[in-house]
Parts: C-alpha cells; structure tokens; sequence
C-alpha cells in the first residue's frame, strides 16, 4: 500500500506551467496593484501584505495545478476541460473583484448579496435597479459565453508552447509546494500579526487574492447594557396606535429622490430646490439612516432604524404605520414611481401585502422603454393629470419616487446641459479618482433635470392654489461618493458623502424654526404631528418630531447595507466624532457585546478605546437598546 502511494506521489507528468504562470501574474497584479497605492504611511504593514498577497496568488495558482493534475490523470478528459474553463470564470471572478474595489472599496459579495440574495425573480429586479447601461450589460452578459471559450482556447495554445521546454513535476511536489507557500504565508503573518489593528486589518484583507487571512487582529469589544430589544411586534403596535384626529388636514407631498447628496444642492445644480429650502424648513444637519435605498425607504416610512429592517419585512404583512395612520385619518394615498418599487419587496413593506394601503400606485419602473429621466417627467405628468380632476375637500398623499439621480445619472437627450464636460455615460472599466470630473458634472446635470420637474411641481399647485395650504417634504434616500473616502457611488461607507441628503419641509403655516439636526426616521413623526397637533407617537417609533421644542439628540445613527441579510454594522456620528460598531453575529437581538470598528475624532483617526461609546456619546448605548 505504502509503495503504490509513493508511486503514484512521485511520478511526474507534464504540466502546461506557461498557463499557470499567466494566472499567477494577473492574480499578482489586480490584488499588488491595489496594495500599492492603497494611501498608508505604515510602510512595513503595506509591505507585509505585498508580500503576503503575492504568496496567496502563489498558493491558489497551485491549488489550481493540483486539482488539474488530479482531474488529467485520474479522471474522465471532460472534467478536466471543464475544470479548465472554470478556472478561467474564477479569473474573471477577481478581475470583477480588483474592479469593485477600485471603483467601490468593496468586493465581490457585495454584488452576489444583491444579485443572488432573494432568487431568481429578485435578481432580475435588482439588474433594472442598477440602470446599467446597455454597453456594460452585454459586456456582462458576454464575458460569460466567452470567458470560458477564451480559456480552454489559451491552455491549448500555451499548451503546445509548453511542450517544446516540458516542464514534469510529481504530484507528492505539488502538494509539498503547497504546503511550503501555506506555511510560509503563516509564519510572515504570525510576525507581523502584532502590529496590526482591526481597522488597517479591515483595510488590506479585502485586497487579498482569497480575501482574507490565517488570523485576524483581536477586536475591541464593549459590553452593552443590555441586549437589542427585538423588534416590534406588529399586532402589539397597531393596537398602541391612537385614535387620531386631523386638525391640520392637508395634502402631503412626499419626495424621495433616488442618490440626492445634499452639498450638490446650489442655486446652479437646483435653484427651484434652493429657492423653496430659502423660503421654507431647510433642516442644516440633515443626514439618511443608511446609505442604501431599502433601509433608507424603511426608516423613512417606518420611522424605524434600519438594524430592524429584515426582520420587519420577513413578519410585517399590513405595511407602514405612518401611512395607516393617515389612512385612519382619512386621507387617500397616491403613489408615482420611477425607482423600482419592487427591490427586495419594498412595496409590499411600504404599502402592505398587494399594497393594500395605496389607493393608486401608477409605476413607470418596468418601461424599460423609457430612460430614467423620462420615467421622471412621466411622474409629473400623471400628477398634473390626477390633480386637475381632484375632489374638493378630499385630502391626498401624493408620494413621489425620482430615479433619474441614479447610477448612470439620467438626462434626457434633448436636455440642454449646464454643466461640461459631462460624460456621456459611465465607463466602469476606466473610470478613476482623477478624471472623475465629468462624471461628476453628469451627476450635477441629472439633478438640473430632477430640479426642472420640480419646478413644473411647484407652477402646478401654485397655479391649482394648493400650494398655500401645502405640506411639502422632500429628501434623498441617500448620498454619493466620488471617490472622497476611496469609492464610488454608495453602499460601502458610513461617511458624509454617502449619508448627507436634503431634507426640505413646508408645513402650511407653521413657523419655520428648522432644527438643528434631524434623520430619516424624523420625518413622520414630524408629519403626523403637524396633522394632528399631537406629539403622540412616541411609543410607536424610533424617530422624533422636529416640530416640537424639545432639543434633538446630540448624535445620529446609521446603519451599513448587507444585502438582504440583517444589518450588523452602524454609527453613531456628532458633530465632533465618529464611532463605527459592529454587531458580532447576524442574531442581532441577542448581542450581549459589541465590536468596535473605528473611531474619528475631529477628522482625525484615533484608536478605540472600550470607553470611547460612554464617553463621547454619553446614554447613546441604553437609549438605543432600551425596550420598545
């Protein structure tokens, strides 16, 4: 038996070493090139991982070689060709990846949670969502076909070039080349393990061929007061809602505009915007919940933080309590979309199962026929309609979702730009920190043309003489990041550009004394506290209205997207700090600690301490986990 196993290790075939020296080479220069300029001054840490990247790219271009030696001689020729070909899919695999993280910061599971989280239904919703433009879908679409072809037609060629210098190894070396690059790529980690923090851990891990390491830095971890109430329970909730009168019985115009970062508000980008936030509520220190449009569109029409997202949506059936209230109330709930309502099954989160709550819901996502921006302006248009054949003495909610501001950044052809040069769509391939300008002044045309349709909104209730007796709110679901904090677009940090979003208000003769700060989950309770003169909702939500006189909470919380998965990770940002904290498992309800990520500090990087979430945010910790 011994002897048959130390044949079979030592004898040697060929190997096509020209193929696998290819791999290793890109493997070496989409995760080195990354490491490289990633901005550090800790020259040895950088160093390390340079090294340990090259020695993870070496590990898998072996693992590879093992398993095609395996396959070559011991199994049927087609698992060996398929085997192959897949190999290839994988190099496309961290190709997307080096991708991601060049554009983003962030790697490929981000993109397999939204694709794949739900099934099949759900990932042809989320490709609609994304607005990719038709170049970069088939490019997509494409490299699958072709991707696979392109490999087995490359081994054979480099195959052929290989046999005229052979290359014989064993498979016994073979495995002892693995074992010997594993064990060095663990000593190189256990030295320089002590030097690293969680945060710079954070930083360089996710640029790793295999995206991670033997070890991890011990985190800091703070013990909490108590475990995270669960979240509430819908039948316990609609009974603890009040009987409710409305005293200030108004139309409510609701506007969620998709990726509306607020410092690109000006009276060039949005002068109708700026003129009505001069004349009305313009909140200064306005911030989203989250930087992702489910958990954002959850805390605003759930007045909920979004940690409880996933939850609710998995055992809630009868959709907002904000907008039963006014149902209860009387009013009638009119619904215009552009973004797509059906994203993770928002709308029957919104609106209730068969969106029970609304009246009317006229959505324009699925013409694929249309731009974003056209879809837009549909809105608007079928607004003017409804509004014109209205009943007297009958109170509306007319609730608007824009999507032109997403993505691609939608402007119609035929729109004159304000802002040049603008690029006339987004190369994902080439696209990069200095030459993000144009794309940026695409970003800034796409809200000028979001900005004209509401100042065709503004003409209209002035013109029918609604506008008076109005009340108005208007908000973002989230910002966007242009490569400020190493990324683009959202989704990825908890920092200003990806959080920071307007929110303008009119109260119909309501002194406009803006508050200081508010969030996403403030704005209904500040709406149905307007309609009813009550602050009365309390018990029922995390949020808290701007209207009365009591001071907001000195800090804000928000909340990091995880796919469809429960939110682990959030902050807790003042004016002055900014704590980030993660949950350490995805049962969030029965955390008895928490792990501290980073911490800054008057924009300056410290080192958390298990201290730091009492002192610079002092009863944060027993309010948020206080009982519901």
């Amino acid at each position: 038996m011994w002897k048959t196993i130390q044949t079979w290790l030592s004898q040697k075939h060929e190997i096509n070493y020209l193929y696998f020296s290819i791999f290793f080479v890109v493997l070496s220069i989409c995760s080195l090139s990354h490491l490289l300029f990633l901005e550090q001054p800790l020259w040895g840490v950088r160093l390390c991982f340079f090294l340990y990247s090259a020695g993870q790219a070496l590990l898998e271009v072996w693992a590879f070689i093992f398993i095609a030696y395996s396959l070559k001689r011991w199994a049927p020729l087609w698992t060996f060709f398929l085997f192959i070909a897949f190999s290839f899919i994988l190099l496309l695999i961290h190709f997307t990846d080096f991708t991601l993280l060049r554009l983003m910061d962030t790697s490929i599971a981000y993109v397999f949670k939204f694709l794949f989280g739900r099934g099949f239904d759900h990932l042809l919703t989320a490709l609609r969502a994304l607005n990719l433009n038709w170049e970069m879908t088939m490019l997509l679409f494409a490299s699958l076909i072709l991707i696979p072809c392109a490999g087995l037609f490359l081994y054979w060629a480099t195959s052929k070039l290989a046999r005229r210098k052979p290359w014989t190894l064993s498979q016994g070396q073979i495995a002892l080349a693995i074992i010997a690059t594993g064990g060095s790529l663990l000593f190189l980690e256990i030295l320089f393990h002590p030097h690293l923090d969680r945060l710079l851990y954070d930083k360089f891990q996710k640029r790793l061929p295999l995206g991670t390491t033997f070890l991890a830095p011990t985190p800091h971890r703070i013990a909490l007061p108590h475990s995270l109430p669960s979240f509430r329970d819908e039948k316990e909730t609609r009974e603890k809602v009040p009987l409710c009168k409305a005293r200030n019985k108004k139309n409510l115009y609701l506007f969620i505009v998709e990726t509306l970062r607020k410092d690109f508000l000006t009276p060039l980008t949005a002068p109708h915007l700026m003129s009505f936030a001069q004349e009305n509520i313009n909140i200064q220190n306005s911030s989203a919940n989250a930087n992702w449009t489910p958990l954002s569109w959850f805390a605003i029409f759930h007045s909920g933080l979004p940690y409880d997202w996933t939850a609710v949506r998995d055992h809630w059936t009868n959709g907002s309590i904000p907008l039963q209230i006014l149902k209860q109330m009387g009013y009638k709930i009119r619904v215009y979309t552009s973004a797509e309502l059906h994203y993770f099954s928002m709308d029957q989160l919104l609106f209730g199962k068969e969106n029970a709550l609304a009246d009317t819901i006229e959505d324009y996502s699925t013409d694929r026929t249309l731009e974003p921006c056209d879809r837009d302006r549909a809105c608007i248009d079928a607004f003017q309609r409804d509004i014109a054949m209205r009943k007297e003495n009958e109170a509306t909610a007319y609730i608007f979702f824009f999507d032109g501001t997403h993505s691609e950044y939608s402007i119609p052809k035929d729109f004159p730009l304000q802002f040049t040069p603008c690029a006339k769509q987004i190369d994902y391939l080439t696209i990069n920190a200095q030459e993000i300008e144009p794309v940026k002044n695409r970003y800034r045309n796409a809200i000028f043309h979001i900005d004209s349709l509401f100042g065709r909104f503004f003409q209209t209730l002035k013109k029918e003489g609604l506008y008076d007796e109005a009340m108005i709110v208007i908000t973002g679901d989230h910002g966007e990041e242009f490569y400020e904090d190493g990324a683009l677009f959202h989704g990825t940090h908890l920092n200003r550009c990806q959080l920071e979003v307007p929110i303008f208000c009119r109260f119909a003769r309501q002194k406009n004394i803006a508050p200081p700060r508010a969030t996403h989950v403030d704005i209904f309770p500040s709406i149905l506290h307007y309609i009813t003169r009550k602050d009365q909702f309390g018990s029922l939500f995390d949020g808290r209205s701007f209207l009365n006189k009591k001071p907001p909470l000195p800090y804000r919380v928000t909340v990091l997207q995880n796919g469809p998965d429960t939110p682990i990770e959030f902050a807790l940002i003042s004016d002055q700090a900014h704590l980030q904290l993660r949950f350490c498992s995805p049962d969030i309800y029965r955390q008895t600690e928490l792990e501290i990520i980073s911490l800054q500090v008057d924009d300056k990087i410290k080192g958390p301490t298990p201290q730091d979430p009492f002192t610079l945010f002092p009863g944060a910790l027993d309010l948020l986990f206080r009982q519901k």
